[in-house]
């Protein structure tokens, strides 16, 4: 692999209808946002589609369950009415990205949060950064979390994380029988904080 395949690697993308492509906004920037397609469920996939997560919210019509109805508002934009998810103080949800990805191993990306929601409105990741394997083919997602004191409204296509790619280390791993041949550190054991603070 040369130089310009390890710094410009191909990525195969595949968008979901309703999705969006990840995207870099400057040309200076390392991450892609990401979009909302629409509100998934963390345990169930989709019967009819089985690579996808059951849809419980694809912002166009009004939810079935009443555990979802009950956080979907319509506001009023310029060009109608809009429905939106409105995400309480300490509640999570999983949201569809709307892309599938195919990467050459050992690459992966990390979803993570995007600074902005993180600083101004406590939006975040559970599990950040999540990490997205070469060999995963389905869709792209995020738990988001708000951890802020005030209900925060999801919007479709919003663009509500970053997704940052990279290339893994595979290390060829030789266990040894006894920690001393593992050598020896000025640290050692010292973990959690052990090295203070200033």
């Amino acid at each position: 692999m040369d130089t310009n395949e390890f710094l410009h690697p191909d990525i195969k993308v595949h968008v979901l209808p309703g999705g969006h492509a990840p995207e870099r906004k400057t040309d200076g920037a390392i991450g892609y946002d990401a979009r909302i397609r629409a509100v998934v469920s963390d345990r169930e996939m989709d019967t009819a589609n089985p690579i996808l997560r059951k849809t419980l919210f694809d912002f166009e019509a009004w939810p079935d369950d009443p555990s979802i109805s009950g956080h979907v508002v319509s506001k009023v934009r310029q060009n109608g009415h809009e429905l939106i998810y409105r995400i309480d103080p300490g509640q999570s949800v999983m949201l569809g990205l709307g892309f599938f990805t195919a990467m050459p191993f050992p690459m992966f990306y990390w979803v993570a949060p995007r600074s902005g929601f993180a600083s101004k409105h406590k939006i975040t990741i559970t599990n950040a950064p999540g990490t997205i394997d070469p060999d995963y083919r389905g869709e792209a997602g995020a738990l988001i979390h708000n951890r802020g004191e005030d209900p925060f409204d999801l919007s479709r296509s919003m663009r509500i994380v970053q997704v940052i790619f990279q290339w893994a280390l595979i290390p060829q791993i030789e266990f040894v029988d006894h920690p001393e041949k593992l050598g020896e550190t000025t640290r050692g054991t010292g973990g959690f904080g052990s090295t203070g603070v200033s």
